[in-house]
C-alpha cells in the first residue's frame, strides 16, 4: 500500500528533573507504524545501531486497547494473587506476572490459564472491581495480542528489507533435514517461540518515595529482541501515569534513563540473540546491531504499581546455534536448554548463548521466562499433555487406573490411531486407552495431493487469475514464507440500495480448503477462531476424520461456525443452513494451479458485516491434503478491514500485484483446523 511517509525521528539527549534526572536522558528513535510499509521512507538501522532501541508510533487504536488493559492488570493479578509467578528484589520490590506465549509461525497465541481458570469460576459482576477486574482485562487481552503479533511481523519485515542484502541466505539452518531453512530476518522471527509476560511491581516495606538503587540490574536480554509497552503507574483509583527509571548503557558504558511519551505505543529492544543471529553473518563493511543493556529502577509506593508488558522473541528451536567451542552442531533450543541446566548447576561456560560478560543476568532472565511458561505442561495427575495442553481424561471417559486394568496406556491419539510422542504436536489428537505406541503406531504426514506444476502454474496466468480488474480495493494477505494470497473487495449495493460485500480471496496454490470468515471477538482463547463464522470451500465431501474427504463427491462452499471449543473439523463439519445464510451467494473456482473462494452478501451466518467501518478478519487454507486437520504454519491470518478505506491511503498497484515466488509445494496452512491458530 502506498502510505504516508515519516521520517524518523533521531535519538536526542535531554535532562529531567525528577528524582532519577542526575543521569541524562535518551529518547528512541520513533517510526510511524504506517510507515513501516513504506520502503523508502524510514531507516530502522539509525536506531537499531547506535541504541538498539526503537519506537513504533501511531498504531491504529493500540493506545485505547493498551490502557484499558494495563488499568485492569494489577487488581486481576491481586485478585488471584496466589496463583501467579511472583518474585521478590533485594530492594523490597515485589513483582507479580502472567506469563503466556506466541507459538511459531503464525501458529497462535496460547492462553494465561491460571486467567482463564480464574475467570471461568467467577460469579456474576456484583460491583466488586477486584472480581470484576480479570473480566475485564480478559476483555481486552485478545486484541491486544493481535496488535502487538502484527507490528512484530511488520517490524521483523521491515528490517530483514533493509539489512537483506548484507546478509546471508538462508540465515538460520534448520536441523531437521525435512524441515525449511529461515531464509531472513522475518522467517527467524516467524518461526521462534514468543515469551509473553505481564508484570505488576510494587515497592512493599520502603519508605514512600525513597529509592534504594536499580531493581533489576544491568542486563542483557538473551532473545532476539523484546517488544514492550512503556512502563506505566496506576494509582489506587486507576489512574495510569507513564513511569520513569527504565534506564540502558550506552556504546561508552554510561547509564542514560530512556525517556518515554505518550506517543510511544510499542518499543523494540535487541537483545544478544542479534549477536548469534545477525553480526556475526554481516558482510564486511555493514555496521552490527546493538543489544541493548538495560535496567530498572523504582520508586516505592505502596498503593501504587507499576505496570508493563514484555514479548521476547527466540530463535527457533529447530535453527542451528553458531559452532563455538563445546556446543558445535547444537540448535538454539539445546543451547538454551543447556544454559538453563547449567546455570543450575553453577557450571555456566562462558561464551554459550550469551556474548556479553553479564551472563548471570542473561541466565537468570532465560530460567525465569523458560519457568514461568511452564504453567500449560504441568498437568494433574488425572490429565494427559496432548496436542500441546493438558486434557482432562473425565472428558473423556477415561482414568489411567481404568486403563491399566484393561492392560492398556492412556496415549495421545489421533483418529488414524496414530500415537504422538510426548503430546507435542499439533493435529486432532486426544486421549485414549491403547495398546499401540508412538513406536508401533508412529505420527505419519497425510498423503500429499498433486501439486502445482511450475512449468504450467506461472505467474502470467496467477496474475490473470487473481482477477483485480473486477474489484475497488486490494489487500495482501501473504505471510513471511507463506503462499501469495489476496483479498479483493467492493461495496455494492442491491436493487433495493442496501449495501452488501462483493468479494474474491485468492490463493496462489492447489485446492485443499480455502475459507474467510469474522474473528469471533469474545474468543481469548485462539485469537478470534474458536465460535467464528466462515465462508468454506472444500474440494470434496462425506468427510471422515480418519480418511478424509471423499474427492469423488463435488466439492461445495458453505457456512460454518466453528465450534467454541473444540477446533477438529470433525466437531464442526456439518454446514449452517438457514433461510439467512442462502442468501450468500457464494462459489469456489479450481484451475489445478490456483483457488479462488468469491461471494456476494451483508453477513456471515447472519452477522452483518459493519460497511461503514472495519471488521475483524480471519482466513485460512490448505493446499496440501484433503484431510481438513493438517497444521501449516504460514496461510492463516487474523487482520482488520477497512471496507472504504481512505482514498488519501491508496491501494495495492493491482497492475503488479503478483511477486511469485515459484516455490511449488508450499506448507498448507491450517486455520480453523488446528489447536493454534493466527
Amino acid at each position: 500500500m502506498l502510505l504516508p511517509k515519516v521520517a524518523a525521528v533521531p535519538a536526542f539527549l535531554v535532562v529531567l528533573a525528577s528524582h532519577v534526572s542526575a543521569y541524562p536522558a535518551i529518547s528512541p528513535t520513533r517510526i510511524a507504524y504506517d510507515s513501516l510499509d513504506d520502503a523508502i521512507s524510514i531507516n530502522l538501522l539509525d536506531g537499531l545501531t547506535i541504541d538498539g532501541v526503537v519506537s513504533v508510533t501511531g498504531i491504529p487504536s493500540f493506545d485505547e486497547v493498551k490502557r484499558g488493559l494495563m488499568s485492569h492488570l494489577h487488581a486481576c493479578i491481586m485478585s488471584i494473587d496466589g496463583d501467579v509467578t511472583t518474585e521478590h528484589y533485594p530492594d523490597g520490590t515485589i513483582r507479580r506476572s502472567f506469563a503466556a506465549s506466541t507459538m511459531p509461525n503464525g501458529a497462535g497465541p496460547r492462553p494465561i490459564k491460571s486467567l482463564e481458570d480464574f475467570v471461568a469460576g467467577l460469579p456474576p459482576p456484583d460491583g466488586s472491581s477486584e472480581l470484576e477486574s480479570c473480566q475485564l482485562f480478559l476483555g481486552h487481552l485478545a486484541s491486544f495480542r493481535s496488535t502487538v503479533d502484527r507490528v512484530t511481523e511488520k517490524f521483523a519485515e521491515r528490517l530483514s528489507a533493509e539489512m537483506g542484502s548484507s546478509l546471508p541466505k538462508p540465515l538460520l539452518l534448520n536441523s531437521d533435514p525435512s524441515g525449511q531453512d529461515y531464509g531472513d530476518i522475518a522467517e527467524v522471527v516467524s518461526g521462534g517461540v514468543h515469551l509473553e509476560h505481564f508484570h505488576s511491581y510494587q515497592g512493599e516495606n520502603r519508605a514512600m518515595g525513597v529509592d534504594d538503587g536499580e531493581t533489576i540490574q544491568f542486563h542483557t536480554d538473551q532473545g532476539f529482541f523484546i517488544a514492550f509497552t512503556p512502563g506505566l503507574i496506576i494509582s489506587p483509583d486507576g489512574v495510569l501515569e507513564l513511569s520513569d527509571g527504565f534506564f540502558v548503557q550506552d556504546s561508552n558504558g554510561e547509564k542514560q534513563l530512556m525517556e518515554f511519551t505518550i506517543e510511544d505505543d510499542l518499543v523494540f529492544m535487541l537483545g544478544d540473540g542479534v549477536n548469534q543471529i545477525i553480526n556475526n553473518k554481516l558482510d564486511k563493511g555493514h555496521t552490527g546491531l546493538r543489544a541493548t543493556p538495560h535496567a530498572l529502577t523504582l520508586t516505592a509506593h505502596d498503593d501504587h504499581a507499576r505496570v508493563w508488558y514484555g514479548r521476547m522473541v527466540l530463535a527457533p528451536n529447530d535453527a542451528y546455534f553458531p559452532s563455538v567451542t563445546g556446543v558445535a552442531d547444537s540448535t538454539f533450543g539445546e543451547v538454551r536448554q543447556f544454559i538453563i541446566e547449567s546455570s543450575t548447576n553453577g557450571d555456566i561456560p562462558m561464551g554459550i548463548g550469551c556474548s556479553t560478560p553479564n551472563m548471570k543476568a542473561v541466565i537468570t532472565t532465560a530460567r525465569s521466562l523458560e519457568e514461568g511458561n511452564e504453567e500449560a505442561t504441568a498437568c494433574t495427575e488425572d490429565e494427559l499433555f496432548c496436542w500441546f495442553r493438558c486434557m482432562a481424561l473425565a472428558d473423556y471417559n477415561l482414568t489411567f487406573d481404568s486403563c491399566i486394568e484393561r492392560n492398556l496406556q492412556v496415549q495421545c491419539m489421533n483418529p488414524r490411531g496414530q500415537v504422538l510422542e510426548n503430546g507435542e504436536g499439533h493435529g486432532d489428537y486426544f486421549p485414549e486407552c491403547t495398546n499401540r505406541t508412538h513406536e508401533s503406531n508412529p505420527v505419519t504426514e497425510f498423503p500429499m495431493i498433486d501439486q502445482q506444476d511450475a512449468a504450467v502454474c506461472t505467474s502470467e496466468k496467477w496474475d490473470e487469475f487473481i482477477g483485480a480488474d473486477g474489484y475497488d480495493h486490494m489487500m495482501e494477505l501473504t505471510l513471511p514464507n507463506g503462499t501469495e494470497t489476496y483479498l479483493l473487495w467492493s461495496v455494492i449495493e442491491d436493487g433495493a440500495g442496501s449495501k452488501k460485500v462483493k468479494a474474491r480471496l485468492a490463493f496462489d496454490n492447489v485446492f485443499g480448503w480455502l475459507a474467510i470468515g469474522l474473528a469471533n471477538m469474545e474468543d481469548t482463547h485462539l485469537n478470534g477462531m474458536n465460535g467464528a463464522s466462515i465462508i468454506m470451500a472444500v474440494p470434496g465431501g462425506n468427510y471422515a476424520a480418519d480418511t478424509g474427504l471423499d474427492l469423488s463427491v463435488d466439492g461445495s462452499v458453505a457456512t460454518y461456525k466453528i465450534d467454541v471449543e473444540q477446533t477438529a473439523f470433525r466437531f464442526w463439519s456439518t454446514p449452517i443452513e438457514t433461510d439467512e445464510t442462502k442468501t450468500t451467494v457464494a462459489e469456489f473456482e479450481d484451475t489445478g494451479c490456483f483457488t479462488a473462494l468469491t461471494f456476494e452478501s451483508d453477513h456471515i451466518n447472519g452477522i452483518k458485516f459493519n460497511l461503514n467501518g472495519t471488521d475483524e478478519m480471519i482466513w485460512g487454507g490448505n493446499s496440501n491434503d484433503i484431510w481438513m486437520a493438517y497444521h501449516g504454519s504460514t496461510h492463516r491470518k487474523r487482520f482488520t478491514i477497512d471496507w472504504n478505506p481512505p482514498a488519501d491511503e491508496g491501494e495495492d498497484d493491482k497492475s503488479g500485484a503478483s511477486m511469485k515466488s515459484g516455490f511449488v509445494g508450499a506448507i498448507s496452512l491450517a486455520f480453523a483446523l488446528t489447536v493454534l491458530i493466527l
